[in-house]
């Protein structure tokens, strides 16, 4: 998966656009301020058609303009290319693919597969579980439709259970159909994430290992409902049973759920553990562990994307040198541009390590790029 050329129209720091991309590493100097992160999440965007840095639509459109457009060229697996184009008004979205309109986005989500590693991506691990359950959500969208289209009515249900459950007069009549619909789209939710994580897991350790010196990291995934990892490791739990138990927490805590005015069973409550050395990294490990630990996630999830699906997503690493012990992380970024397309930004050429100092650069001043 190759993207050959974006243009941009009125997003963020640019005004209007083209750039060509060589096939492998791209590296992109400039300037904190300057546009760099802007150029990266212009690219992301395409993957899921909105901002990972919680911002709404109209926050991406360049200061004093009504619209903002997105446009690529990409190279797919099999060698076919294709354009893909997603513009916003200001009230609605427009999304084309291969020159026909979009009208169902989960179709195109995902599609065009991309890894973005930030700085702010650091608070995965840092912040509740909530901003882990986003990731695990993004990534399984990313490469399920099914899953999206699962989690939208999954959400739908939880947010009418919900509804109901504050309202003055409870009707077991008109929030069991509601139960009934999170038991069996959130079993499977469940499933879905602890297989992907089970996937995910190998690849996680293994980068750890290669970019620390001593400490062991793992990820987990725990569920109120079966615990911890390690009671179930052997043999997931199967469908019809998951949704027996689902639907059964659901009916016994309906008493104590209307108290409290929410819906506390179910994946909306679930987590991602990042241990370090045995303990919980949120709690013990140091920023620079943490940091790590996120960097090794992302890679991980593009490793398992080219394994598993066969599909070389493109790699957005956002000013990662800083993080990284330029000794251990020499030969792994290196391996990364040999297998993926990849843009590399940094505040100055000389952060560059030696191993991707030949690829082509780019500069970024004023949201302005040139360069190779």
């Amino acid at each position: 998966m190759i993207i050959r050329e974006l243009n941009l129209n009125n997003f963020r720091t640019f005004s209007e656009a083209e750039i060509k991309f060589a096939d492998r590493g791209n590296i992109i100097i400039g300037d904190n301020g300057q546009g760099k992160t802007n150029l990266l999440e212009a690219i992301h965007f395409l993957t899921i058609f909105r901002s990972l840095r919680q911002a709404a639509d109209r926050e991406c459109i360049s200061f004093g303009e009504d619209f903002f457009r997105l446009s690529a060229l990409w190279i797919k697996e099999e060698g076919s290319s294709e354009r893909l184009a997603v513009a916003f008004n200001g009230r609605r979205k427009k999304v084309t693919c291969g020159g026909s309109q979009v009208r169902v986005l989960s179709k195109v989500f995902g599609k065009f597969k991309s890894v973005l590693l930030s700085p702010e991506d650091v608070l995965i691990v840092q912040q509740g579980p909530a901003a882990r359950r986003k990731y695990l959500d993004i990534a399984l969208s990313i490469i399920s439709p099914v899953y999206l289209e699962r989690l939208k009515r999954y959400r739908k249900a939880l947010a009418s259970r919900n509804y109901l459950l504050r309202s003055r007069s409870l009707r077991t009549e008109l929030i069991r159909p509601w139960e009934e619909q999170m038991a069996e789209e959130g079993s499977r939710l469940i499933l879905e994430r602890i297989e992907y994580l089970r996937l995910l897991a190998p690849f996680y350790r293994e980068l750890y290992a290669r970019l620390s010196t001593a400490e062991k990291s793992e990820i987990k995934y725990y569920n109120r409902l079966l615990g911890p990892w390690e009671q179930w490791r052997e043999g997931f739990p199967d469908y019809p049973g998951l949704r027996e138990l689902l639907a059964g927490s659901l009916e016994k805590n309906r008493p104590l759920e209307r108290s409290r005015g929410t819906s506390l069973t179910g994946p909306q409550t679930d987590d991602l553990v990042f241990g370090i050395d045995g303990r919980p990294m949120r709690s013990f490990g140091s920023q620079g562990q943490q940091r790590t630990a996120v960097i090794c996630l992302k890679i991980a999830e593009a490793g398992l994307l080219q394994e598993r699906w066969s599909v070389n997503a493109v790699l957005l690493l956002d000013d990662i040198f800083a993080e990284l012990d330029c000794r251990r992380s020499e030969r792994l970024l290196q391996e990364l541009v040999d297998r993926h397309q990849s843009f590399i930004t940094a505040p100055r050429r000389e952060a560059i390590l030696g191993s991707l100092s030949h690829l082509p650069v780019k500069s970024i001043s004023n949201g302005v790029v040139t360069g190779d």
